[in-house]
């Protein structure tokens, strides 16, 4: 799938011509790149159903450039910019803390072309002395630089779907499979994908594995065998194939979702009953002889336990609580009433008010919260008090147009010193307080936590947003007491967010799981920006289930008179 891919050549084109102080047009690049990262399905299905201007933010000039990156595998006017500009804007990008501002401040001021060259400038004491930068600063880039060098490459978790829902669909196409799923941490629907695993069933696994192996997207076939292949995709994305007997199929599908903790466990579990379990099979350790695997559900019967859910494997606690039946219902899509924490033209959004809300409803959403964003925060267009009233008044006339229900909001940004920029007085006229921190998100610990717990004690929040800050792949998470944090928000009836935004999932689920233990609620968003993004909205659901979250626990599956009277502040 090229949908990212090209998501990141427009974010390089639009920081290089940032560099090079050319207006608007960065902007309009930055909007593509949005909406190719929301696609939920592969932009050559849509080049081939020529409807690439269909897509928010691309036009003409835009959709050519796709079309020429899909026919040729690259865009000349990205590979003549790159020529130009002679920045390495993509590796830098890559440094946590580094945006395009700073970029260009050190291509100006010290010639910074290349991470080698942001190593030598830092090493000379050079940065430090740039105006906006500073000893912290420096830390943070030198911390940022170690981590590239040492993290693996990892992929978000919605870059994978279409690729697994192509590689099924391609499989399924020959006769000789007869079943074909994903596991791994895929099927735990883990934030960040290494590798992807498939298991076939098939009489024939030579068939399969020829036909797996002439797939167009393969770069490299790393190891091919009878029963198992590897190889490497075009876009550097590993993908392990096996092929099993039917009978073996359920005791793989185990083996291959489960973490390494929870397979160790359930195996030392089933030693404990007198058996041995295996990728083929659960056996008795007696005579060998074969009891099941057909079926997850069997070897977990046999073993006395509760079946328990893919997004649950990972050895925290869910097998002692199998034990005793005690796995909870975990929260399904279908439970979803609707969305909180979505974005317009209001602020830096793409769409307009009645534009998003009409989406939500074509997605049969009973509701959806609008929370542009307040106060200056480095955004284009931000609300401000005078701007606020003509939001609402606008609200109020899409709310005459469509037939779900419509929260009014804002997500508002939470100072370092845990103030709010607008008053409780003001703050009570809406329905939905979004609070999140989008700057000096670096302080520490301590200092963090009392600041999230002053903003959620001291004014009428309904929801701390993103809680972590971190962005997938980016951004690491900021530091905080988090059993502080989650118990001041129980306190004070503020729900935790889990924010869908597919770079976010933030939450995590480990994170849901412990704030679930300390008695909070939640409220799953999608943080769209675009009517696309409305789409995404199972992620969160995703996220909600890693942590053991039911329908009682989010304030989204609610009836509306519930959610309306836990909103009140």
């Amino acid at each position: 799938m090229k949908n990212f891919e090209l998501a990141k050549i427009f974010n390089t084109i639009a920081d290089i011509l940032e560099l090079q102080e050319v207006p608007w047009k960065p902007q309009a690049y930055r909007k593509a790149a949005q909406a190719l990262e929301a696609l939920s399905e592969d932009i050559e299905e849509v080049y081939q159903r020529d409807e690439l201007k269909d897509i928010p933010g691309v036009g003409e000039h835009i959709a050519a450039k796709i079309e020429e990156f899909l026919q040729k595998g690259k865009i000349k006017f990205y590979e003549e910019l790159k020529k130009k500009v002679k920045v390495d804007i993509e590796a830098l990008r890559a440094i946590p803390t580094l945006g395009p501002k700073k970029i260009k401040l050190l291509y100006q001021k010290l010639g910074v072309k290349t991470v080698k060259d942001l190593e030598q400038v830092i090493k000379q004491g050079k940065a430090a002395k740039l105006e906006g930068f500073g000893d912290k600063t420096v830390q943070l880039l030198s911390q940022g630089i170690e981590v590239i060098k040492s993290r693996p490459q990892r992929f978000l978790y919605i870059q994978a779907v279409p690729i697994v829902k192509q590689i099924k669909e391609y499989l399924s196409q020959l006769k000789e499979v007869q079943k074909v799923e994903a596991a791994g941490s895929f099927r735990r629907g883990k934030e960040t994908i290494g590798d992807l695993d498939f298991l076939v069933v098939s009489p024939h696994p030579e068939k399969v594995m020829l036909h797996f192996t002439a797939m167009k997207s393969i770069k490299t076939v790393l190891a091919k065998g009878i029963t198992k292949t590897s190889v490497r995709l075009l876009n550097n994305l590993q993908v392990d194939l096996r092929v099993v007997q039917e009978k073996e199929f359920g005791s793989a599908m185990l083996y291959f979702i489960g973490n390494k903790e929870h397979n160790i466990e359930v195996r030392k579990l089933a030693l404990s009953k007198g058996y041995t379990l295996s990728e083929y099979g659960l056996f008795t350790v007696k005579s060998k002889k074969w009891i099941a695997g057909r079926t997850e559900e069997e070897i977990y019967s046999r073993l006395g336990l509760q079946f328990i859910p893919p997004e649950i494997r990972r050895a925290q606690g869910e097998i002692a609580a199998a034990q005793k039946n005690k796995i909870p219902v975990l929260v399904e899509l279908k439970d979803v009433q609707g969305m909180f924490h979505n974005h317009t033209q209001w602020s830096d959004g793409h769409n307009t008010l009645l534009e998003m809300a009409r989406k939500a409803e074509e997605l049969k959403f009973k509701f959806i919260s609008f929370n542009d964003h307040y106060g200056a925060m480095g955004i284009t267009n931000p609300l401000n008090e005078k701007r606020l009233d003509k939001y609402l008044q606008e609200i109020d006339k899409v709310r005459k147009k469509v037939g779900l229900k419509i929260f009014s909001g804002v997500e508002i940004d939470v100072l370092k010193d845990g103030s709010l920029p607008l008053s409780s007085k003001h703050l009570k006229k809406l329905d939905a307080v979004v609070a999140s921190v989008h700057q000096a998100m670096r302080m520490p610990a301590k200092e963090m936590t009392n600041r999230i717990c002053a903003a959620i004690s001291n004014y009428p929040v309904n929801i701390l947003g993103h809680p972590t800050g971190r962005l997938l792949n980016e951004r690491e998470p900021m530091e905080m007491d988090w059993e502080r944090v989650f118990q001041t928000a129980k306190d004070n009836n503020v729900f935790m967010e889990i924010n869908g935004s597919p770079k976010r999932l933030d939450l995590s689920g480990e994170l849901v799981k412990q704030a679930l233990d300390l008695g909070c609620k939640f409220a799953i968003s999608t943080d769209a920006h675009d009517v696309s993004h409305l789409e995404a909205h199972d992620l969160g659901v995703i996220q909600a289930r890693r942590g053991w979250a039911r329908k009682k626990d989010l304030l989204n599956c609610w009836t509306l008179s519930k959610i309306e009277k836990s909103l009140e502040r």
